[in-house]
């Protein structure tokens, strides 16, 4: 990191941004006030879509203007924050906007590092503040609104929407739907009916590893068999006794790694991974994000066509909300740029080409409303360079609407400061009991009903911030 005065860091930022990206015809800025830093973490869909919007911002600023630079952060999502901690910390942060989880609101905004979203959002916006007083809930999902309120009180705009999905083979398991009606359990005898008499080893990949996505994976699937790990409006544990839903659910999971319904893999895979291992055949049905949905279909299109699978994608039963949350830093030097900036990349067309031309769910009302056409969308994504998508655009607005009842289906994780601790005591727990069932077999199962007990104290301390 380089150190002393907050705007010699700032350049040098400036500099880091630009080796990293092709920003609008502008050279390295030598003073600080018109420069906008945004850190985000990378964009998946493989089109540079956030880039091209931050080019497009620049443009319309003019000689003169604010300039906006676009710094990936590298490594995991964990690692991404860890970073995102690291800058704004310190009290004179290097990122003017912040593109953070969702469920990391409210730790920012305890610590006084995001600013409270309000009014100048709104102008940029051109958005009224609603009768509820929350400045988000005319223009975006519900769900997706509270998912970035902390106290009342509104600390970031939502960029992209994700939510728990289920995809499965089409193929395999025939017409009809999948998940309506069923618990996981009960989708799961339905994928081993269907396989019996195929290559397939493995029923089920999910995200295991020793990350975020574990401890959303295991909440998902405890939900599913009609638990909850963390008793709703009470924000604490729930107890878990043997043969309770909590305990089955968790039996469920420990279960699969011992006689390999689970993916074993998926003890060491993040969402990637475990992309790669569902597209090349080693399970019948993968829990991922809405955006891996395009992703799959075009992958598809280049296989053998008298040998492809067919997929099918529905909401995952007991889904988590996800996403990401532009945020404003506290101390930034540009606030009135970077909110112009956000409104920006949250606007309607802006969040019709994330979607449209990378898969990434939308969190604005309007577009869930107002679809385009496989024509039109495939011209918009033509204007950012994306063309040869016409199998995602075929099959695009039936999508977003398997997508828009599952965000306002799915459940919020704790908004609590202490999020981080909390997942990593579960994860750490959980995990090593799911690692010993892998390796140990039946014999490992039933989880020890003491140890989960201990768990779940640790856990709901950190929830807690104890």
């Amino acid at each position: 990191m380089v150190g002393g005065d907050p705007v010699v860091r700032r350049t040098a930022r400036a500099a880091a941004a630009l080796a990293l990206v092709a920003a609008t015809a502008c050279t390295t800025p030598q003073a600080d006030d018109r420069v906008i830093y945004v850190a985000t973490g990378q964009d998946v869909s493989g089109n540079d879509l956030y880039l091209s919007l931050i080019q497009e911002w620049n443009a319309a600023q003019g000689p003169g203007g604010h300039r906006a630079y676009l710094v990936t952060l590298p490594g995991s999502a964990d690692q991404q924050y860890a970073e995102m901690v690291r800058d704004v910390q310190g009290g004179s942060p290097e990122y003017d906007v912040i593109n953070i989880d969702n469920q990391f609101t409210a730790m920012f905004a305890e610590a006084g590092w995001i600013q409270e979203i309000g009014s100048g959002w709104q102008e940029a916006e051109g958005a009224a503040r609603a009768a509820d007083g929350n400045a988000l809930t005319p223009v975006f999902r519900e769900e997706v609104s509270r998912s970035v309120t902390y106290q009342d009180r509104v600390y970031a705009v939502p960029f992209t929407a994700d939510v728990g999905m289920l995809y499965y083979r089409r193929d395999l398991v025939g017409p009809g739907t999948l998940t309506a009606g069923r618990s996981l359990s009960g989708i799961l005898a339905e994928l081993a009916e269907a396989t019996g008499d195929t290559d397939v080893e493995h029923l089920y990949i999910g995200q295991f590893a020793q990350y975020e996505g574990f401890t959303v994976n295991v909440m998902e699937i405890v939900a599913a068999e009609g638990g909850s790990l963390v008793l709703p409006g009470e924000q604490r544990l729930a107890d878990i006794h043997r043969n309770n839903a909590e305990h089955q659910a968790l039996n469920l999971i420990a279960e699969g790694f011992a006689d390999g319904t689970f993916h074993p893999a998926a003890l060491e895979s993040t969402e990637e991974e475990t992309y790669v291992r569902f597209l090349s055949g080693e399970a019948a049905a993968m829990r991922n994000w809405p955006l891996w949905y395009r992703r799959l279909l075009i992958a598809s299109t280049e296989q053998d066509s008298g040998h492809a699978p067919e997929y099918a994608v529905e909401a995952l039963p007991g889904a988590l909300l996800g996403g990401q949350s532009l945020a404003l830093t506290s101390g930034s030097p540009n606030e009135e740029a970077a909110l112009d900036l956000i409104g920006f990349l949250t606007g309607t067309r802006q969040q019709q080409v994330l979607f449209y031309c990378g898969g990434y769910a939308p969190t604005r009302q309007d577009v869930y409303v107002e679809k385009l056409s496989p024509e039109d969308a495939a011209q918009l994504c033509a204007e950012y360079g994306v063309t040869g998508e016409g199998a995602w655009h075929a099959e695009a607005n039936q999508f977003l609407d398997t997508v828009r009842l599952a965000v306002d289906d799915a459940q919020l994780r704790p908004v609590t400061p202490y999020y981080s601790q909390f997942s990593e005591e579960l994860s750490s727990g959980l995990r090593q009991l799911f690692l010993t069932a892998q390796y140990g077999g039946a014999a490992a199962v039933p989880l020890n009903t003491e140890r989960l007990e201990q768990i779940r104290t640790e856990a709901d301390n950190a929830l807690y911030g104890r």
